[in-house]
């Protein structure tokens, strides 16, 4: 500003020193003058001037004045006037001073807190008064309102002198009424409907006393939206070239009208693909969506542009860079549109750093790595180790970034960055139904580190406790596992258990389990694993009345079951915990009859598959099918009843009470006489099907609508669809 307002002053002195030149020239200063000063001393003053009294009158020497005292930085204007008086000139320098900010009031704030609207301000308390900036600070307090719907406030600044050199400003403000967004207009759209627009918009008019909020910054988002939209449906032109706001209600609704210039609609009329190597025109058009003699759809355009650099990537071309290049016929209302390709050198990984782990240890970062130092990259393979470092769930964040070597055309550093989070959990709750009422309580490790006493923190092991208590049922359960056995890439677990139920709904009676499982597994692939599992209980039913049915009745008193268990899973989910895409398969056999008292075989097969319905998919599509077979062999004339299929449950078929589909027999017998209330017993054959459909409403809030259906048969020659 000091440069604009000296700039000012010299033309000023110049054409003044170029009209009066002829007169003033050659004269004696007869006498230098100041005014206009309040608080700047004239003694500082006239120490910059050198222009005196007694001197011959010079327009230059009094530019040089000018610019000197513009350099002491105290003034906002300067102007010189010179006039003759008698046979002398007389040299008035008039000058303005810069204006103290004093103090800053505002008033008329009451729906927005005054502390607000000062944040909003630019100019403080002490600086200088600058009038120029007036528009910017009123224009920044409106904004502050629109943002929160009051569209229709006025601000006016008033200046106040409160002392040399010192001002007050007050911020008037008229808040209006807080208007809310009683209608969202299209005029001139054809091409997309109404229903098509608001879809996209997210600025939504008021639903009763929900909604309607007017954000100025969510509008012009919408806009940016809407000729996206306008994009993808071939409306390369598209423009809004206006947007209206009429209030109402008295300044209490808004009524927002966008008006839109569809433009012509553009098709394809060549494609081509430029400066390609390493893939062929076939394979690269193979994964090209848009393509000549179809709609010119920008968004798939960048789509294809997006999946061509991905194939890259995935083959090691790190730098691979696709340019499109889009020209427009007019006249004929095609394109043309070229994928340039800058495909780059192959790299290969020199190092992997890590990097912002305190607690967890590097190796147990590195083994969820499906990057190898020496091995070329891969995108899909960088992808996969974000998703599986993701479901560990150590980590807040965890990025895999490319650290390029600096004079190294084939190699390239990985830098993989997390950001650690609290892996330990302490879960606890009580509930109640129709059946039972009780209460859980669990501490769960996820991060544990058994040899690293005290904090026990940092080596990727599991660690669980388990305790469950309720009027039916009391379970404790203690499971450890070890990804990485003794260095190997083998895990390890082992769970002891004990739970004791007593099953009512027929037949009242206790049954007690008590035991142990080892479990181990290898990973085969990035995809699957093999599991091997042995596990050995105890069992004791008790507490039968003496004329128990004899299906139940015949497993009275303590058994023991030997087993093992192999089972092989192949599992593309993309997070465990939440997954929205990919597929699980779970195929298992378990062989009782390792010692114990029974000998039976159990063959199950559990696979869910997950489909998004949207882009962002909050919509998630599922279909899970589990089918189970047993059969007793050897010695043994049955499969023990705690081995059985059941159905019915949370957890099975919704909306049936547990284990009440299947077979089913009464609870006495009596010289050949059944009676009594029906029992479950369980069966050796089971089908359940689950189509569910999510819907995620926020991070922690999920909703469902599901179809169940499900049979369990107590031989396979039973079964009926």
């Amino acid at each position: 500003m000091r440069r604009v307002a000296f700039g000012i002053a010299l033309t000023l002195a110049t054409l003044a020193s170029t009209a009066i030149a002829q007169e003033l020239i050659d004269k004696t200063i007869s006498d230098v003058r100041i005014e206009g000063l309040e608080v700047v001393s004239e003694q500082l003053v006239r120490a910059r001037l050198e222009v005196q009294k007694g001197q011959r009158y010079n327009p230059r020497a009094i530019a040089r004045d000018t610019r000197r005292l513009f350099d002491l930085g105290h003034f906002t204007n300067i102007r010189v006037d010179a006039s003759a008086e008698g046979a002398g000139v007389v040299v008035t320098y008039l000058v303005e001073e810069k204006r103290i900010i004093d103090d800053i009031r505002i008033i008329g704030a009451g729906k927005i807190k005054a502390n607000r609207v000062r944040g909003a301000l630019t100019l403080r308390v002490g600086e200088a008064f600058v009038e120029e900036a007036y528009e910017e600070e009123r224009n920044a307090v409106l904004a502050l309102y629109h943002e929160k719907g009051f569209a229709n406030a006025t601000v006016d600044l008033l200046v106040a002198k409160t002392g040399p050199s010192r001002v007050r400003l007050t911020y008037d403000i008229s808040e209006g009424k807080k208007a809310r967004i009683r209608g969202l207009l299209f005029e001139g759209n054809a091409a997309l409907s109404n229903r098509r627009l608001r879809k996209i918009v997210k600025t939504s008019r008021a639903r009763w006393f929900f909604g309607g909020k007017y954000d100025e910054a969510k509008l012009e988002n919408d806009l940016s939206e809407v000729l996206r939209e306008y994009g993808n449906a071939g409306r390369l032109e598209a423009a809004i070239p206006k947007t209206d706001i009429q209030f109402t209600r008295g300044g209490k609704g808004m009524i927002i009208t966008l008006f839109i210039d569809e433009g012509p609609e553009y098709t394809v009329e060549t494609l081509e693909i430029a400066n390609n190597a390493v893939f062929d025109d076939d394979e690269l058009y193979g994964i090209i969506e848009v393509r000549a003699g179809t709609l010119h759809n920008r968004g798939q355009v960048a789509s294809d542009k997006r999946e061509i650099e991905k194939l890259y990537r995935s083959s090691g071309y790190v730098h691979a860079e696709v340019v499109v290049l889009e020209t427009l016929d007019r006249e004929s209302k095609t394109t043309q549109i070229v994928h340039s390709l800058r495909e780059g050198a192959l790299k290969y990984i020199r190092e992997i750093t890590i990097t912002g782990n305190e607690v967890t240890k590097d190796e147990v970062i590195r083994r969820e790595s499906a990057l190898v130092p020496g091995e070329r990259f891969d995108g899909a393979a960088l992808s996969a180790s974000e998703r599986r470092l993701a479901n560990t769930q150590f980590f807040e964040t965890a990025r895999i970034t490319l650290d390029p070597i600096e004079d190294e055309d084939l190699y390239t550093d990985l830098l993989i960055d997390v950001q650690e989070q609290d892996t330990g959990t302490l879960n606890f709750g009580v509930g109640v139904s129709a059946q039972r009422f009780g209460g859980f309580a669990q501490l769960r490790l996820n991060n544990f580190d058994i040899t690293n006493w005290p904090s026990l923190r940092g080596g990727g092991q599991q660690l669980s406790l388990r305790a469950e208590i309720s009027d039916l049922a009391n379970q404790y359960r203690l499971s450890f596992t070890e990804p990485e056995f003794m260095g190997y890439p083998i895990s390890m677990g082992v769970d002891v258990f004990q739970e004791s139920l007593r099953l009512v709904g027929g037949a009242n009676y206790r049954q007690d389990v008590r035991g142990a499982q080892l479990r181990l597994g290898k990973r085969l692939s990035p995809h699957v694993t093999l599991y091997v599992n042995y596990r050995y209980e105890q069992t004791d039913i008790r507490d039968l009345p003496v004329f128990i049915g004899r299906e139940i009745g015949r497993q009275r008193g303590e058994s023991t079951t030997s087993s093992t268990r192999w089972s092989i899973e192949r599992n593309t989910l993309d997070y465990n915990l939440n997954p929205t895409t990919g597929t699980r398969h779970i195929v298992g056999a378990q062989l009782a009859g390792l010692g114990g008292d029974f000998e039976f075989i159990k063959l199950e097969h559990d696979s869910v598959w997950y489909w998004p319905l949207t882009k962002e998919k909050k919509w998630v599509l599922s279909f899970r099918t589990r089918e189970g077979w047993a059969r007793e062999f050897g010695g043994s004339d049955f499969v023990p009843i705690q081995d059985r299929f059941y159905a019915g449950g949370a957890t099975t078929v919704r909306g049936y009470a547990d284990r009440e589909i299947g077979p089913q027999t009464k609870e006495f017998e009596f010289f050949g006489f059944s009676f009594g209330d029906d029992f479950a017993t369980g069966g050796k054959v089971r089908l359940i099907n689950n189509l569910e459909v999510k819907y995620q409403v926020n991070d922690l809030i999920q909703l469902f609508t599901f179809a169940d259906a499900g049979g369990v048969w107590a031989e396979a020659g039973d079964f009926d669809p």
